[in-house]
């Protein structure tokens, strides 16, 4: 394997080594909602409720810890080398699975792994992000590539690819190793990841990347010079942009929390068959990714955020009601399909309207995971208001989800109204 230049390092393999390190960071992350159950079971043996608030809390945490340091690992990617920061999230995950491996069967120790997994992926978020962005912008005018939404795709199907393999991983070992042995399984290819990319890839990324950064914040919306009018749209539109991420962020950390135990308890089907249709759901749905970025690149991204906004409350709809498992497998993929259209045209949308992406990245997912923690301690709470029944929690998922699609009407009438 040839050394990457140490004056630039290519695009493509900026992208491949982004793609990667994605995957590899989601993969433990995403384990945890699919063993609910079970590791419910080991921790609080005594009380269906105690467990359902004990284990909210576990995501709730693991979900924060993902999103409180966003910021400021999102200031450090535009100040310190991202390669670095890359590294190191694949260190913090590493950790993670360790402690969790070993000492998972008892809460303290339980919720310290989840939040070093969580830590991984918050550290990893920002610099990626604008690693891969800054490899596809002209290095004099910062403009963007004409195929800017479909490398941002392209790079999110490396976490759709995590957040699928967590769960298929349950389906096909768990039962051959134990709940606490599958994260220990994923701790060897973490090691091998953490030490190639650093070798071959994250070392050598150019020591000017300070300067290129501080350069490219005073530009903005597609290499245009900033103008105080500018600014101020730029500001609005990203307003508009967080308000539509609060919502759908707390639909998706509803409905993402409790789908495994819903298959289980409501649908009859088997814990590992569960994972199975969740695994499944997000590695198909990660083609959501390529679509929203093309339609996105074609349409507009606002357009392409409405569509899925909209099409998801249809979506739960059919998982609610749907007997048919054949149907419900159908709705799951479609499920996996439209939350990863969302990402594209959202992480698009608020690089073409922000100076320094590294922080702007670290604010969206500040948002993304501190809204989206509070999915699952909403889901144990309106369990244990109606515990025979989801219904709650699928009507407050839908809601979130028209709430969602109204704010991208104001950010749509918004911007005809704004002249750059």
């Amino acid at each position: 394997m040839n050394h990457v230049g140490q004056n630039e390092i290519p695009p493509r393999i900026s992208l491949i080594a982004a793609f990667i390190i994605h995957a590899s960071v989601e993969i433990p992350f995403f384990i945890f909602p699919v063993i609910l159950l079970l590791v419910g079971s080991d921790l609080f043996q005594d009380s269906s409720s105690i467990g359902w608030l004990g284990l909210g809390t576990i995501g709730t945490v693991g979900t924060l810890s993902a999103a409180l340091p966003s910021p400021f690992f999102g200031k450090l990617a535009d100040n310190r080398r991202r390669g670095v920061l890359m590294t190191l999230s694949l260190v913090l995950t590493t950790i993670g699975t360790i402690i969790i491996g070993f000492w998972g069967n008892f809460f303290v120790m339980m919720l310290c792994g989840v939040v070093f997994l969580g830590l991984g992926v918050s550290l990893y978020h920002p610099p990626g992000l604008s690693w891969v962005t800054t490899a596809y912008e002209d290095p004099t005018t910062h403009s963007l590539s004409s195929k800017y939404n479909q490398v941002l795709a392209l790079h999110g199907i490396g976490g759709g690819l995590g957040a699928s393999l967590g769960p298929i991983s349950v389906y096909f070992l768990l039962g051959t190793l134990t709940w606490k042995e599958l994260y220990l399984f994923w701790t060897i290819p973490l090691i091998i990841i953490t030490i190639v990319f650093w070798i071959f890839v994250g070392r050598y990324e150019p020591e000017n990347h300070r300067s290129v950064a501080k350069m490219a914040s005073k530009l903005v919306n597609n290499g245009k010079k900033l103008t105080k009018k500018n600014i101020q749209n730029s500001h609005i539109i990203l307003l508009i942009i967080f308000a539509f991420m609060i919502a759908m962020s707390l639909n998706r950390g509803m409905i993402y929390f409790i789908l495994s135990p819903f298959l289980s308890e409501v649908k009859g089907i088997e814990i590992t068959d569960a994972a199975l249709y969740i695994g499944i759901s997000t590695l198909i749905g990660s083609t959501g990714q390529l679509l929203g970025g093309y339609f996105g690149d074609r349409h507009g991204e606002d357009r392409v955020l409405s569509f899925g906004a909209l099409f998801t409350v249809v979506i739960l709809v059919i998982i609610y009601f749907a007997e048919m498992l054949p149907i419900l497998f159908l709705a799951y993929i479609f499920h996996g399909i439209v939350n990863a259209i969302f990402w594209p045209s959202t992480n698009s949308l608020v690089a073409k309207n922000s100076k320094n992406k590294g922080q702007a990245f670290g604010l969206v997912m500040l948002v993304a995971n501190l809204v989206g923690a509070l999915g699952p301690i909403l889901v144990g709470i309106l369990r244990v208001l109606e515990p025979t029944s989801y219904f709650p929690i699928f009507l407050f998922a839908s809601f979130f989800s028209i709430l969602a699609l109204l704010f991208l009407i104001y950010l749509r009438r918004t911007q005809n109204k704004l002249k750059y």
